[in-house]
């Protein structure tokens, strides 16, 4: 009689165990890496995404587009096309159109969509594109000797190797659509002549608008506030080309009859690769400071007439100024804001 209780036991268990009924092999699943999104006719959202696939007859990937109403919809309609399972949770670069970008709302609502959405990874890399989306991706395919994941590769190149590439997630944008005191900077990359990315700079975004254009010599700046080394930046003074093997960065901050004020100091250690004949150590490092000083200065004037806090000076405030006052950082102080910016260079 035990025995019959314990089997009935049993199998009443059993059917509370749901098993691995919804895993699906990985030789069954498809994982895109890069995605696009842009629109069409100002209406319908398209989505073409970009899925590595075995390297037969020289093709190492597929690009794969669908137009709906909607992002989720289009990504759906992918899914159910698709002769196997479509796992979006390994994406690593979302790149978005530039005619999607430049409506504030839109962006704002697609940034809050990869955000909010499980599909996506948060900490995936956001990039903007001029050129059609199909054109971009199935640049890699016309290069030899790079494979499927080159698009994401471009941005990680390691330490010291291209140090005015900018990288940005998801959950930044998302944040700095939110910030009173940081606005961000988002990469732009075009499809490569010779490469297969041509790096084209940043774009600025205040509250998910974008307010301007920032050159690939300054984005570096950008990298170095954001606690980033300049190491591998190479410099032409003209007479002279260099390479920065290392930076630090220090900064004191104040309020000075209620308008704030930045110090900042820069310390490069640069070593020479070329120069004209007769062209002292000194020389070179007086001409190298002043350019990026002036660089700076250029970018400063600019972001500050945009009312853009692209270096995100309003941090360095935040436990000086009072929390209320936070949220009129970019109308009530960062107009007034008087930076004061110095370069020093030393030999290495």
């Amino acid at each position: 009689m035990k025995r019959v209780k314990a089997l009935m036991i049993l199998m009443f268990l059993v059917t509370f165990l749901s098993g691995c009924w919804d895993i699906k092999d990985i030789d069954k699943r498809v994982l895109p890496l890069v995605i696009g999104i842009s629109k069409v006719n100002n209406e319908d959202y398209k989505v073409t995404v970009q899925i590595p696939i075995t390297k037969k007859d020289g093709e190492i990937s597929r690009i794969v587009t669908s137009i709906d109403e909607n992002v989720s919809s289009a990504l759906g309609q992918i899914k159910t096309n698709s002769e196997n399972a479509v796992d979006y949770s390994h994406v690593r670069l979302v790149i978005i159109q530039s005619d999607l970008s430049d409506n504030k709302e839109e962006l704002k609502q697609l940034v809050t969509f990869l955000m909010t959405s499980r599909e996506f990874p948060t900490n995936a890399q956001l990039a903007f594109t001029d050129v059609p989306i199909e054109e971009l991706l199935s640049n890699i395919n016309d290069k030899l000797g790079v494979d499927s994941t080159s698009l994401y590769d471009f941005f990680n190149k390691g330490a010291g190797w291209a140090p005015e590439i900018l990288s940005t997630r998801i959950w930044e944008v998302y944040r700095s659509m939110f910030s009173y005191t940081e606005d961000i900077t988002i990469p732009i990359v075009d499809p490569g002549k010779d490469t297969v990315i041509n790096y084209k700079g940043a774009v600025a975004l205040k509250l998910g608008e974008l307010t301007q254009r920032i050159d690939p010599n300054e984005t570096q700046l950008i990298k170095l506030f954001q606690n980033k080394n300049a190491k591998g930046k190479i410099e032409n003074v003209g007479f002279a080309s260099i390479m920065v093997t290392s930076s630090a960065i220090e900064n004191k901050t104040l309020i000075e009859s209620n308008k704030p004020v930045v110090s900042i100091d820069v310390k490069l250690k640069i070593h020479i690769l070329e120069r004209e004949a007769g062209i002292s150590n000194e020389r070179i490092k007086k001409d190298l400071e002043k350019l990026i000083e002036e660089r700076f200065n250029k970018m400063f004037e600019k972001a500050q007439e945009n009312k853009t806090d692209i270096f995100g000076f309003g941090q360095y405030f935040r436990n000086q100024i009072p929390y209320d006052d936070l949220k009129k950082w970019r109308e009530g102080y960062y107009p007034d804001l008087k930076v004061d910016f110095q370069v020093h260079t030393s030999m290495e």
